[in-house]
């Protein structure tokens, strides 16, 4: 039997990459801490709006911190203050917003590699991080947030229509 010393404890690392919606982000750190409390290595890739909730989560001793990537709102032709959006984003930034999204996938993919994701969680609305995970080897989970009545009426919707 190894002794307590020779027994190799490694903890489980999860990459939680919620969207850049509020309505989104506060569901998917809710379920990060859960991780992070029993006892999953886990990391948010996000905006920088969080950092502080984060960080008092961190000082309590749970395994949470954020990696802040830096949305490139000004390259696709928004204000540098643009990180998240909500009900009240005007209609014609949401396809810039998409397009900065899409320029963030190589760099979220190479951070996936780089911090050794043992799964990866992400939001419905980065389904082309599927290919990325795949191709690393990495299992991915989807938060789809949203009631269950909701997403069923959308779908029930989406197949019976004539």
């Amino acid at each position: 039997m190894e002794s307590a010393k020779e027994e190799v404890h490694t903890k489980i690392k999860v990459m939680f990459l919620p969207f850049a919606s509020t309505s989104h982000i506060i569901p998917m750190i809710d379920i990060a801490r859960l991780f992070a409390m029993h006892g999953v290595n886990v990391t948010i890739v996000a905006a920088s709006l969080f950092q502080s909730s984060i960080g008092r989560d961190s000082s309590l001793g749970r395994s949470i911190r954020t990696h802040i990537v830096k949305f490139p709102a000004a390259e696709v032709g928004l204000s540098v203050s643009v990180e998240t959006f909500n009900a009240n984003t005007a209609p014609d930034m949401f396809s810039k917003i998409a397009k900065g999204l899409n320029q963030l996938e190589k760099e979220i993919e190479k951070l996936f590699e780089e911090l050794e994701a043992d799964c990866i969680v992400t939001d419905m609305f980065y389904p082309r991080i599927v290919d990325a995970a795949a191709r690393l080897g990495i299992p991915r989970l989807m938060l789809l947030v949203g009631s269950c009545f909701a997403h069923s009426a959308h779908h029930s919707v989406t197949k019976l229509r004539i």
